[in-house]
């Protein structure tokens, strides 16, 4: 696990005691030669009731502020429980733009 992964799954975790969490680094399959650039979440969390996507997608915006500097890409799918029960997946990430990558 990257340093910034693991720093993005303990900060999440700490604020908002997920009931499911994956934190994915996919720099990997985006062109460039950073590591730790593009990142997919999944955060499943009873906070997130009675919030709007966009107020979640606000809070985690605001709790990686000063990380944002440095990522590229964060992709977020934030579910309540009973959301993810119904869901249970997410979107594939789409494929890199950037040309170098195939």
């Amino acid at each position: 696990m990257s340093n910034m992964q693991q720093h993005l799954t303990e900060q999440l975790t700490m604020a908002l005691s997920p009931t499911h969490l994956e934190v994915m680094n996919e720099s990997a399959n985006h062109s460039g030669p950073a590591t730790e650039s593009h990142f997919k979440l999944i955060v499943v969390s009873d906070e997130f009731t009675d919030k709007k996507l966009i107020d979640r997608h606000r809070f985690i915006n605001q709790l990686f502020k000063a990380e944002l500097t440095h990522i590229h890409a964060l992709a977020m799918h934030t579910y309540t429980p009973s959301e993810w029960e119904m869901k249970n997946s997410v979107p594939a990430s789409p494929q890199c733009a950037g040309g170098s990558k195939s």
